[in-house]
């Protein structure tokens, strides 16, 4: 009866050892595990197109002799680039024969509500019937100003009074343009500060000033409890963004919605 008393004293004193030895290796404070913060469900924001949006305006005629070439060649280019496949396109109509004023606050009033993410404007700088050519220069600003394409561009044409377009030449109008907005990688917001960030690529990875892009969270993934499995983890939109500033590694961008925006969230460009 002693000898097994004994035994369990011996026993309790080498745990007590166990575990002095094991304070004293934690330099005597007992490690805890980190808190687990609460899931935190992320705040979804609704934006109004997932493709780049351009409103195509009527030209300006500085010559007096382009008659409805002005509201023609805008219109094939509006059906061009919706060919494209590159570009989502605002609708011709409410932009078609209406004043440069009242059109510019129209567009003015589009951008503002993120209903477009850019507008093409062309000037007729020069006009010859003898050769039938009609030179453009045409523009592409993004909704923060930026240039986005500029250049000037001649034009052929069929016929005195009726006159008619050549829809190659706009066609290539329509590439050049489609061009000047590339499709570029989704990139990850590395830091914040108010309502600027800063992303993971620039330059390096075709990104060029006034793009716009949606910002996309990830939530956590979350095994399935019949099946084990951890299924691919679900996007929110969290926010809309437009790139201000793009340099060779890196780009500053700046949220024009959502609040719940992160650091090591992605944006994903239209």
């Amino acid at each position: 009866m002693a000898s097994g008393s004994s035994r369990k004293v011996a026993r309790k004193g080498l745990v007590f050892v166990t575990f002095g030895l094991w304070l004293w290796g934690c330099g005597g404070e007992i490690l805890l595990p980190p808190p687990t913060a609460p899931f935190r469900p992320r705040e979804d924001v609704s934006i109004e197109n997932y493709k780049f949006r351009v409103a195509v305006m009527d030209f300006t005629d500085q010559t007096g002799q382009a008659g409805d070439l002005v509201k023609t060649i805008p219109d094939i280019l509006t059906t061009v680039l919706f060919k494209s496949g590159r570009l989502d396109l605002y609708e011709r109509d409410p932009l078609r024969g209406v004043s440069a004023r009242d059109a510019a606050e129209l567009v003015q009033g589009l951008m503002e509500k993120r209903m477009i993410d850019g507008v093409i404007s062309g000037t007729v700088t020069r006009f010859s019937r003898s050769d039938k050519t009609i030179t453009i220069e045409l523009r592409l600003l993004s909704r923060n100003k930026a240039v986005m394409y500029a250049d000037q561009h001649t034009l052929s044409f069929q016929g005195r009074r009726d006159m008619e377009i050549t829809r190659e030449d706009v066609i290539s109008l329509g590439q050049a343009i489609s061009k000047a907005v590339p499709r570029v990688p989704d990139m990850k917001i590395i830091s914040k500060n108010a309502g600027l960030i800063t992303l993971s690529a620039g330059s390096n990875k075709g990104l060029v000033g006034g793009m716009s892009g949606y910002v996309q969270a990830f939530l956590e993934k979350v095994n399935d409890p019949e099946t084990g499995e951890i299924p691919k983890p679900t996007p929110v939109i969290v926010g809309e963004v437009v790139i201000d500033q793009v340099s060779e590694d890196s780009a500053i961008g700046r949220i024009l919605i959502g609040d719940d925006v992160l650091v090591n969230d992605v944006v994903r460009f239209k």
